[in-house]
């Protein structure tokens, strides 16, 4: 009876233990579960920034921001009759980032005693020759005129002669670093000509030439709502918001 009672007791102690030994492994375990991780990457750059100055010559030398365009002339004065030689050209940085370009350049005269009717024929004069040799080159019609604007695109001959807001602003490799030329009295005689006119009203009057550059990245992503694909074709009348938008409060909106 003795012995029994033995038993019994070493029974309940390996009982008590147990239950204790299996609170204490709920209490710290951890659950399997099925499961897998993996991770990657994708690092992509941004594009070059399309960068683009005014030269000086067709060597590609810059000018410093708000210098006048080189007039070749021999001596300091404009004088009726002389030719005036009007460099206007734009050299891009080297850039992976192709562009479209629009330039503006027109003409004021002020001072002198003549009438303002006179100045203004004078200024009309001097832009009508600057939109005559634009137009026309001597070997390709490159760039299209917005009247409605006043800026000129770089077209380099995609031109619609039906509906000039259909011409296609062309994609310029900006890699080599390209110069577009806009006037080149040198190569193509893109040269205007003070009228032999001007008399002494206009003696001592301060002809200024104003030119403008501006250029955008080429890829031009389309709306949300147009069903037309992702980017935007680009005619003249697609890229000018872009244009405008791109450069809202700039100085060189002239």
């Amino acid at each position: 009876m003795k012995v029994s009672k033995e038993i019994n007791k070493y029974t309940s102690l390996i009982i008590v233990l147990s239950v204790l030994l299996a609170i204490s492994l709920v209490a710290g375990a951890t659950f399997a579960w099925f499961a897998s991780t993996d991770r990657s990457t994708t690092t992509i750059n941004l594009g070059d920034p399309v960068v683009v100055n005014i030269v000086e010559k067709d060597d590609g030398t810059i000018l410093p921001d708000g210098a006048e365009l080189p007039f070749v002339i021999n001596n300091d004065h404009l004088l009726p009759g002389m030719r005036i030689n009007t460099y206007a050209s734009v050299k891009f940085q080297a850039s992976r980032t192709p562009a479209l370009l629009r330039v503006k350049l027109n003409v004021s005269v002020e001072g002198g005693s003549a009438s303002q009717a006179e100045i203004t024929e004078l200024a009309t004069n001097l832009n009508e020759q600057i939109y005559n040799k634009a137009i026309f080159d001597g070997e390709s019609y490159s760039w299209c005129y917005d009247p409605d604007t006043g800026w000129w695109y770089y077209t380099n001959g995609n031109n619609d002669l039906q509906d000039y807001k259909n011409s296609t602003v062309e994609q310029i490799n900006c890699e080599l670093g390209p110069i577009i030329d806009f006037l080149n009295p040198y190569t193509k005689n893109q040269y205007l000509i003070m009228p032999s006119t001007v008399d002494n009203k206009f003696s001592s009057a301060k002809v200024t030439f104003w030119f403008s550059v501006q250029a955008v990245q080429a890829l031009i992503p389309a709306d949300d709502d147009d069903p037309t694909g992702t980017y935007l074709v680009t005619t003249i009348r697609n890229v000018e918001n872009v244009f405008k938008e791109a450069f809202a409060g700039s100085d060189s909106n002239i």
